[in-house]
């Protein structure tokens, strides 16, 4: 457990103007020790965000192209990365402030010294929503999961996807040293490998995931039953929470993402062109795609965020150890 740093808000938060207390999950935040007077700086801080081009985002995506950050007196730059490595070294060098990532990168990206606050779940709220599963060959024999045992499932090292693998291959009884994988970091590549029949199984999240089966891949198993067993979550640096008017800006940012969730839930398929145009949907998906609901903001759960880092520290992923208190905790009022 870190003493040196002050419990703050993780942002499921209300927040009054000045001198109210911080409800809701919490985290710790680099700062020197404030007095039992907080106060919150009544000016709200420009914040960046770095996102993928996923699904994950698009609340923000939407509130972007309908004024609401504005609206609300928020200045917000969102930055599109093609790459997590790219994303999570952004923000390890306070090229942006906040993130759309996973617990996995934040845990990585705790335990190397980029602190965060895990503020809320963005998609996975419920076992529903972003669904990653396995998928084999066109023509594949396969159809359970247990037909592939010993056989080279495709998926990224380190990652969410092979977090997926684990847990479905886990919940199916397949044993553990009978779990194969081939290590093809790419999705793009990855798909096109499945599809040409090259690989004989792979991992993939959506919309790849739809695409596959859409052109005749078999779907083995997701995780849209069962445990939920992934979350993407809005990460916002420590430091930035730190700076006066931080606390506030998320406030004000959880705030207009429920505004714009709302906007999105009343008719999600009205906002496939802006996903199409944002998230960059394959062709054959543009006018088919069904697209998400979204979660009201909120903190991750132990019971979300502690399996992922048994399995971090069991793979040996983690420099230093990390704790659901470290990513998500609670301040006294």
């Amino acid at each position: 457990m870190r003493t040196t740093r002050i419990r703050l808000l993780s942002l499921t938060l209300v927040v009054a103007l000045a001198g109210t207390a911080l409800l809701g999950c919490t985290k710790a935040v680099d700062s020197e020790p404030v007095s039992d007077g907080m106060s919150i700086s009544t000016t709200p801080e420009p914040i960046r965000i770095g996102t993928l081009p996923t699904e994950d985002a698009l609340p923000l995506w939407v509130a972007e192209e309908k004024g609401l950050f504005e609206k609300a007196g928020l200045s917000v730059e969102i930055t599109t990365f093609q790459a997590a490595q790219e994303r999570d070294a952004a923000f390890a060098s306070g090229a942006i402030d906040a993130y759309m990532g996973d617990i996995i990168a934040s845990a990585g990206l705790e335990a190397g010294d980029a602190r965060v606050s895990l503020a809320t779940v963005m998609l996975g709220a419920t076992a529903k929503e972003g669904r990653f599963g396995i998928v084999a060959k066109p023509d594949s024999k396969a159809k359970t999961l247990a037909d592939l045992a010993d056989v080279p499932v495709g998926t990224s090292s380190a990652s969410i996807q092979e977090y997926v693998i684990d847990g479905l291959m886990a919940a199916a009884n397949v044993p553990a040293d009978k779990v194969k994988k081939e290590i093809v970091a790419k999705v793009p590549v990855r798909f096109e490998l499945l599809m040409n029949g090259k690989l004989e199984a792979a991992a993939l999240p959506e919309p790849f995931l739809t695409l596959a089966v859409a052109q005749g891949a078999v779907l083995i198993a997701d995780d849209t039953t069962g445990e939920n067993l992934t979350q993407t979550v809005l990460g916002i640096s420590d430091k930035y929470l730190a700076v006066p008017g931080g606390m506030l800006t998320a406030k004000m940012l959880l705030d207009v993402w429920d505004e714009s969730v709302d906007i999105i839930n009343a008719d999600p398929n009205s906002f496939r062109a802006l996903l199409v145009d944002k998230a960059r949907l394959p062709e054959p998906l543009k006018d088919t795609y069904p697209v998400n609901a979204y979660p009201k903001a909120a903190a991750p759960t132990q019971a979300q965020v502690d399996p992922v880092l048994k399995w971090m520290k069991g793979k040996g992923l983690l420099k230093t150890d990390v704790t659901y208190v470290d990513l998500v905790q609670a301040l006294p009022e």
